[in-house]
């Protein structure tokens, strides 16, 4: 058995590469621009038909913590999109970060030296 869960959030590209490796190829990863375009429809799909552009905001945000500990390892775009209030300022955020075509292994970061210590008073 697997249990994948959120890393399917993060990566929903997994599912294909964990084909790729058992047929010994090596894994696709999508470009910053296939992450984007999977944000963007992440955005709408779980949109509810009376939204409130803020509130999709805040529960995307949700959504992009698990993506964004790999799409940079500054931590930059956490702390640029955990700021964002409005529909058009999170899809900057996100088209400043992503808008490109480089590959992406979406693998998580090791947390920048702020972020750690929270973390860790959070175990104690």
């Amino acid at each position: 058995g697997l249990m994948i869960g959120r890393g399917a959030i993060r990566n929903p590209w997994m599912f294909r590469q964990i084909r790729d490796r058992d047929e010994g190829l090596q894994p696709t990863l999508p470009q910053g621009r296939e992450v984007l375009g999977y944000i963007q429809a992440l955005y709408e799909e779980t949109r509810p038909a009376d939204f409130r552009p803020s509130a999709q905001v805040e529960k995307m945000k949700k959504y992009l913590n698990y993506i964004g500990l790999g799409v940079e390892p500054s931590g930059r775009f956490l702390h640029d999109m955990r700021r964002t209030r409005t529909e058009a300022d999170f899809f900057r955020v996100c088209a400043e970060h992503l808008d490109h075509d480089r590959p992406m292994p979406l693998e998580p970061f090791a947390p920048p030296l702020g972020e750690r210590d929270v973390l860790a008073g959070c175990h104690t």
